[in-house]
């Protein structure tokens, strides 16, 4: 896969693990790397970036940078990952515009799949991390709106599935999953993929 992957992180122990995870799954790939956010936005602008990594907690990161890599290289993923984030924190992340979040403790085959599932169009985000030891909450009213076939796709997608998985799995055209998926998140009054993906958890529907 001749990709390019950006990873910014204050330790270079962690860049080089994550940098070699890369290359041994995506061999046509490469990885630049970046010791502080500045340095990975002007290593951005250079090439265009298939997938961001970013360390939550070097210098400089809040949701309001996260918000402006998004806005200024849209249609690239982003990563988040760190060493220790609130829920209300992983909220706000999710946000601000990144596809996943995942701890710096995850195991090389949860990064690995993490990744694959960005890179799909998917999302990742641990539901245990974003609404942790919440009660049971009334059904939210939007869940009454989706048809069955709205709600198929949206548990697919809620699963990580790209657009195409999610069209041959329920034997779909690509644009109609497309369609509904508009539908869905105009309900949901969702901001984005991710953002629906976290409430359909939170909903219960997966």
């Amino acid at each position: 896969m001749g990709m390019r992957v950006l990873i910014a992180d204050d330790h270079p122990l962690y860049r080089g693990e994550v940098a070699r995870q890369i290359v041994k799954f995506y061999p046509g790939a490469t990885v630049a790397e970046a010791s502080s956010l500045e340095q990975a936005m002007a290593l951005a602008r250079v090439g265009h970036t298939g997938l961001f990594i970013l360390n939550y907690n070097m210098p400089g990161m809040s949701a309001e940078a996260i918000a402006a890599v998004a806005s200024e290289f849209s249609g690239s993923p982003i990563l988040v990952v760190a060493d220790q984030a609130s829920a209300t924190e992983v909220q706000a992340i999710i946000r601000s515009g990144a596809q996943g979040y995942l701890s710096k403790t995850a195991t090389r085959e949860q990064l690995t799949h993490t990744i694959h599932m960005l890179l799909a169009g998917g999302t990742s985000v641990p539901a245990e991390l974003i609404f942790p030891n919440e009660e049971q909450e009334r059904p939210p009213a939007w869940l009454a709106t989706l048809t069955p076939r709205e709600t198929d796709v949206l548990r697919a997608a809620t699963r990580g599935l790209s657009n195409k998985e999610i069209a041959r799995e329920l034997e779909l055209a690509e644009v109609t999953v497309k369609f509904h998926l508009s539908a869905i998140f105009r309900k949901m009054n969702a901001r984005s993929r991710t953002e629906a993906a976290m409430l359909a958890t939170r909903a219960g529907i997966i």
